[in-house]
């Protein structure tokens, strides 16, 4: 992946965003956050840390649903 991607791994979002592994995963799960605008699974993805994250969809997301402070 480029670096103009906007896909990036857990830990990524993690850094950027303070929301940690388990939280994001539970987002996920419980539906939350989607397949497709939030996250997605790229050919090379075996397993569910392979996902990457769309971090400026995810912020706009939890910051409406108030999940998360605005981050400047």
């Amino acid at each position: 992946m480029n670096k103009s991607s906007p896909w990036v791994s857990a830990n990524k979002i993690e850094e950027c965003l303070g929301i940690d592994r388990k939280t994001l995963f539970t987002y996920r799960d419980n539906g939350m956050l989607k397949l497709g605008p939030h996250y997605a699974a790229f050919p090379e993805t075996r397993s569910r840390n392979g996902y990457r994250w769309n971090v400026k969809a995810i912020e706009k997301h939890l910051e409406k649903q108030k999940k998360l402070s605005a981050v400047s």
